[in-house]
């Protein structure tokens, strides 16, 4: 697992749950005294662990702890790899371009690394169609991660479809637009 991915979710528990969690969960998982940086690759077990004890200990289901870090986490994504983000981007072209731009990511720190399965097409009428695919099993970032691009963005986004698969494979469907966010499509 990505540094950038685990240092972000201690972050994310800290300011958002509380330090507390992160706490328990470090040590619940087994994992007490472990620092993550976000320049280095850690075994998929120990994000899996984190995540398991984060769940018990906040009583959010994993799959809402996902979608809510998911969105938490694209803004400092953003800023940290914003060098290779094209000015001229908005939420679609960023996600057509998503999985060559984290397999670069992830080569220029572990050339062995593998990046999750993620397939993007645009289907028209500004829908998008998202195919995540890994054992892993952490596709239920998906629907927060493209929430917060449209905020990143300043873009609207509806999630109108998903369905489960087979090994770990998702499919979303979306509906991004330009336009002001309402307080409703934030919140």
């Amino acid at each position: 697992m990505h540094g950038a991915i685990v240092s972000s979710f201690k972050r994310y528990l800290d300011s958002a749950l509380g330090e507390d969690i992160w706490r328990h969960a470090i040590e619940e998982a087994g994992l007490k005294g472990k620092t993550y940086m976000p320049v280095s690759i850690y075994p998929d077990e120990e994000m899996e662990a984190l995540l398991s004890a984060a769940e018990r200990a906040c009583g959010l289901r994993r799959d809402d702890l996902l979608g809510d870090f998911g969105e938490w986490v694209i803004a400092p994504l953003m800023h940290l790899y914003k060098a290779m983000i094209p000015q001229d981007c908005d939420a679609t072209g960023f996600l057509l371009n998503l999985q060559q731009t984290h397999e670069r990511v992830l080569k220029l720190k572990d050339p062995e690394a593998r990046a999750p399965g993620i397939t993007v097409k645009r289907c028209g009428g500004g829908l998008v169609e998202i195919r995540y695919a890994s054992t892993r099993n952490m596709g239920a970032m998906i629907p927060g991660a493209v929430k917060g691009l449209a905020r990143w963005f300043h873009e609207e986004v509806e999630l109108l479809a998903s369905e489960p698969g087979q090994g770990g494979e998702e499919t979303y469907v979306f509906r991004l637009s330009s336009g002001e966010l309402t307080s409703q499509q934030v919140g």
